[in-house]
């Protein structure tokens, strides 16, 4: 995925195709960082870089918020247990927010099914998670559609 320069005073069409063209390549780089920052969290490759801690490397040497490191560190984590969603991330099937969302709920049992979830707008899928976890709150073995 190539970059796009920006260019003042392009037609319409032009602009938009351009503008389409850096998001797309801005949610691949943003669940390509995910899955970089999980290789450097699970290796412990930032002891390597000099860091005693994810917590150190993420806010020192990538300027991390503390926000953005724990949400980096968790969908890290939770990737680890969730092979699919991990090869889903890795072949570009499925996009960074989308992962965050269905993270909250898949377990290995039932990641397949939260994927195919996963197809649908993601309004819909944060319907479906929201409904999910609720319905955990009831009964705490019912986390499963």
């Amino acid at each position: 995925m190539t970059a796009v320069t920006f260019v003042s005073g392009q037609p319409a069409v032009a602009v938009h195709s351009s503008l389409k063209r850096s998001l797309e390549a801005l949610e691949h780089a943003q669940h390509c960082s995910v899955l970089w920052f999980a290789d450097v969290q699970r290796r412990g490759l930032f002891r390597e870089l000099g860091y005693s801690s994810i917590y150190q490397y993420a806010s020192e040497a990538l300027g991390f918020s503390k926000s953005r490191t724990r949400d980096f560190v968790s969908l890290a984590s939770k990737l680890d247990a969730l092979p699919r969603v991990k090869k889903a991330m890795a072949e570009g099937e499925l996009g960074y927010t989308k992962a965050r969302e269905v993270v909250k709920v898949a377990t290995p049992k039932t990641e397949a099914t939260w994927l195919k979830v996963a197809e649908a707008p993601r309004k819909e899928l944060v319907k479906q998670v929201k409904r999910a976890k609720k319905a955990a709150r009831v009964d705490a073995g019912q986390a499963e559609l």
